[in-house]
C-alpha cells in the first residue's frame, strides 16, 4: 500500500489514498515495454497484455507526448531514452554508483572481467551497477539487463537465498527456475554459477550482498567468456570485494533504486 500525505492536518498520521489505476496501468505498460527487444505495433500489445487496442493506443499516445515513446514511420512503438536516464538519476540518488563505483572498477581491473551488482526485481535479477577492466570484452552486460533465475549466475544465488514467501510467489508465478538440488548446493556454500547449458559462450560467479541480518538483498558478480572464468578466480575476487561494499550501503529495497 503506498501512503500519500497531503499538506493538510497532522503530517505524523498521514492518509491512505487510492492510487490512479490508470497511471498504474501506465507504468505496467512501461514494465512490459522494457522486456522487449523490437518496437512493437499496438494490436500485438493489446493481445499480449489483454487489453483492448483503445485502451493500449490511449496510455502509448500519452507515453508518447509525456516523451518516454516514439512511433515509427511504420506506426509501430519504442521506448525513447527517458527511462535510462531515469534509471541513472535513480541510481545516482540512491548512492549506489557513487558508494561501489571505485570498488567495482578496482575488482574488474584486478580480474579482468566485468563486475556487477544485481537485485532481484519481480521475476528476474536486473543489473544496477556494473564496472569493466578497461580493455575489450566481447562479453557484454549492460547497465539494467535482466537475467534470469534459472540460468544465470545471479539470478541463481537470488532465488535459492530469497526468503520462503518470495521464492514460493516466484513459484506460483510459474518462472523458470533452478533445480532444487542446485538450490540446495547454492545455500550450502553461498555461491552460485551460471549454467552449463548457457549458448553464448559466457559464464558467470556470484556471491550475496548481506544485511547485518544476513538477508541477501543483492548479488555480486564476475560475468566474462566461459573459458577465462572459474570459480576459485571468481571468488578470490569477489569475497574481499562483498567485504568492502557491505558497510558502505544501506542495504535494503531502497538503496538499489527498486522497491522493496
Amino acid at each position: 500500500m503506498h501512503i500519500v500525505t497531503t499538506g493538510e492536518g497532522d503530517a505524523s498520521s498521514p492518509r491512505t489514498t487510492r492510487p490512479l489505476s490508470t497511471v498504474l496501468k501506465a507504468l505496467a505498460l512501461l514494465d512490459f515495454l522494457a522486456d522487449l527487444d523490437e518496437p512493437v505495433r499496438v494490436s500485438a500489445l493489446a493481445r499480449t497484455v489483454g487489453a483492448s487496442r483503445g485502451e493500449v493506443h490511449r496510455h502509448l499516445v500519452t507515453l508518447e507526448a509525456a516523451g518516454w515513446m516514439e512511433q515509427l514511420p511504420d506506426g509501430s512503438y519504442r521506448l525513447t531514452l527517458r527511462p535510462a536516464h531515469l534509471g541513472h538519476t535513480a541510481l545516482r540518488q540512491a548512492g549506489v554508483g557513487e558508494r561501489t563505483a571505485p570498488l567495482l572498477a578496482e575488482a574488474a581491473r584486478a580480474c579482468g572481467e566485468v563486475v556487477s551488482i544485481a537485485v532481484l526485481d519481480a521475476d528476474t535479477a536486473r543489473v544496477v551497477q556494473r564496472a569493466e577492466p578497461g580493455r575489450a570484452l566481447h562479453a557484454t552486460l549492460l547497465l539494467g539487463d535482466r537475467l534470469g533465475l534459472r540460468s544465470s549466475a545471479t539470478g541463481r544465488l537470488l532465488y535459492a537465498l530469497a526468503d520462503a514467501e518470495t521464492a514460493g510467489a516466484l513459484a506460483r508465478l510459474g518462472v523458470p527456475l533452478p533445480p532444487e538440488d542446485d538450490v540446495a548446493l547454492i545455500r550450502s556454500t553461498g555461491w552460485a554459477t551460471s549454467t552449463d547449458d548457457a549458448e553464448d559462450g559466457i559464464a558467470a560467479v556470484a556471491v550475496p550482498l548481506c544485511r547485518e541480518d544476513g538477508r541477501t538483498v543483492a548479488a555480486l558478480s564476475v560475468h566474462g567468456p566461459r573459458e577465462r572464468i572459474t570459480s576459485t578466480g571468481a571468488l578470490a575476487v569477489l569475497r574481499p570485494l562483498t567485504r568492502n561494499i557491505e558497510p558502505l550501503l544501506r542495504l535494503d529495497g531502497t538503496a538499489f533504486g527498486l522497491r522493496a
